[in-house]
């Protein structure tokens, strides 16, 4: 009997450990975001290794026949059939594309090659003309030519441009195309913000901004607070209401094309402001909070507010990306250990006045 519960754990600990790592790299789908994937699969994950019921308002645990199996195996495989969907979809329009570009440069080299041929053929008539030396034919072949030539290169231009054009219209569908995914590969579904992807592309490019100009750039570090409190009191939904009134909040308050809005995960925010020193991001962020407290409550039956807490951090000179994130981070902590609802400045070689 041990033994067969041995097994039963390691069957167990091998189908949870596939579960994870399916959860933990989704791939982000047209009609589903990887976030939403990822957490679907824990759901089931916890269905199957702990008998966690698959309803979040129903309490216990099922035993290991009761639970749902078929189920289980149903969504691993329906995530992988939509996945596979997916990047064939994707490869085969890539594949298009570039079978495109084949195509103009090879009727491009077709056209070339005619176009030379008619031209060598009138060049080596006016060359025999003038071995001959018949003045009359002389001056008429070499016009000859030079009509050849001048019709070569005329056609040339004109079939060129018309493939250019072809190529021109197929890339910039494809860029539309490539530029959407890259839009959805980095937009947070829940929010409409950035994610973390776009956040690690464009912290860097701040650096590099502040490098050449040394205009001032802030690093906003926003933490929702109360948000576990919602979701025991009130579910899930009512806290991804409470998240999307965050992100609508940092939208209302960062208004510039300029600013980087971006949500990390959870109920994590940061907000890259260029050309804005810390004072006045400390007074955006209290406008922040303004915003946020104005806000319909996530749920009707909530008695009180959900703010947030706020750290800031102006980048300084010679500082990396990892630096100021966590000087930030540390600011926001403070702000969290000083009540909550609070905004708190990094502490650097900026002064505080």
């Amino acid at each position: 009997m041990a033994s067969a519960e041995q097994s039963l754990g390691l069957v167990l600990d091998a189908l949870g450990g596939i579960l994870t790592a399916l959860s933990r790299y989704p791939l982000d789908l047209p009609d589903r975001s990887g976030e939403d994937t990822s957490r679907e699969l824990t759901r089931w994950h916890r269905h199957a290794t702990l008998g966690f019921p698959l309803d979040e308002h129903e309490r216990g645990s099922a035993a290991v026949h009761e639970r749902d199996w078929t189920g289980v195996v149903r969504a691993v495989t329906d995530q992988r059939r939509d996945e596979h969907r997916y990047v064939s979809a994707s490869i085969s329009e890539l594949r298009d594309a570039l079978w495109a570009c084949v195509e103009t440069v090879h009727n491009a080299v077709k056209v070339d090659h005619h176009a030379d041929q008619t031209t060598e053929e009138q060049m080596e008539r006016a060359k025999g003309a003038l071995k001959r030396m018949q003045t009359g034919t002389i001056k008429q072949e070499v016009l000859g030519a030079v009509l050849a030539i001048e019709s070569a290169l005329q056609e040339r231009r004109e079939q060129q441009q018309e493939q250019y054009v072809s190529l021109a219209t197929k890339l910039d569908r494809l860029g539309k195309q490539l530029e959407e995914a890259r839009r959805e590969s980095t937009t947070d579904a829940l929010t409409g913000l950035g994610n973390r992807k776009l956040f690690d592309v464009m912290a860097p490019r701040a650096l590099q901004m502040f490098s050449l100009g040394r205009q001032p750039v802030v690093l906003l570090m926003v933490d929702m607070d109360k948000l576990k409190l919602v979701n025991d009191m009130y579910g899930h939904q009512a806290g991804d209401q409470a998240i999307q009134n965050l992100g609508k909040a940092l939208g209302k308050t960062f208004l510039r094309q300029s600013d980087v809005l971006c949500r990390l995960g959870g109920d994590e925010f940061a907000a890259i402001l260029h050309n804005t020193d810390w004072k006045m991001a400390q007074t955006l962020a209290r406008r922040l909070q303004e915003q946020l407290a104005a806000m319909p409550a996530p749920h009707p039956a909530m008695e009180f507010s959900v703010g947030a807490s706020v750290g800031v951090a102006q980048l300084e000179i010679h500082e990396d990306v990892e630096e100021w994130v966590a000087r930030a981070d540390k600011a926001l902590y403070k702000a969290k250990q000083n009540g909550r609802e609070r905004v708190c400045i990094a502490e650097g070689l900026v002064p505080l006045v």
